[in-house]
């Protein structure tokens, strides 16, 4: 991208006191000494004008027994997969609306299966708070998960939860590919269903998170 070698250095920045330098920090120390600062924000902007991971492949109207909404199909260019996204009533860029943003679970879509520990919205319980509004997206996002890897959570459904249960860069590559689904179906204010996103790229697909809206159970 800057027309020099594919290749770059990882390096933390601290302020005087220890503290590791955010943003403002450094931008100071940028102006400082003279360097090119770029955001994760700015990266993700340059990426969606050059590239994009996945692509509309479809469109169709679902009756479900929460209503009737609008499929879109997605094909991932990356995992060669195919994620969903289903809309309910008209999506307007500044009007907030409500998202769900869910990855699929055998154990808890299919078969309803209940873990022990806190619980998050299901993908019947997102659609159904989407029906109650008459307005909203749940994206749902193929899972990559393995067989070996299903066979072993099972024993686990009756057990304290694990704080991470995928790696962290599979979580990034799913947010991010949720929000080029969600900035593709016009989406710009999110009431997020389901707790807070720490997630610092957001921006660069032009959303904004206004509200986080955890489980009523």
């Amino acid at each position: 991208m800057a027309g020099f070698s594919p290749a770059s250095v990882i390096v933390e920045v601290m302020n005087d006191d220890g503290t590791m330098a955010r943003r403002p920090d450094l931008e100071l120390f940028a102006e400082k000494h003279g360097i090119r600062i770029g955001t994760i924000a700015d990266l993700i902007h340059y990426r969606l004008s050059t590239e994009h991971t996945i692509v509309r492949i479809g469109e169709r109207d679902l009756p479900t027994v929460h209503g009737t909404f609008r499929l879109f199909s997605y094909e991932d260019r990356i995992e060669g997969g195919v994620h969903m996204a289903m809309v309910m009533g008209d999506i307007r860029r500044d009007d907030p609306t409500l998202v769900r943003v869910h990855v699929v679970d055998p154990l808890r879509d299919l078969v309803g299966a209940e873990y022990t520990g806190p619980s998050n919205w299901t993908l019947w319980a997102a659609l159904q708070r989407v029906a109650q509004e008459d307005r909203g997206v749940v994206v749902v996002l193929a899972s990559h998960e393995s067989s070996q890897a299903l066979l072993e959570r099972i024993p686990q459904l009756t057990q304290p939860p694990r704080q991470y249960t995928r790696s962290q860069s599979r979580i990034y590559s799913e947010v991010g590919t949720g929000a080029q689904i969600l900035q593709d179906l016009g989406v710009g204010k999110l009431r997020h269903l389901g707790p807070p996103l720490k997630y610092a790229g957001l921006t660069g697909y032009d959303l904004e998170v206004i509200e986080n809206i955890p489980f009523p159970g």
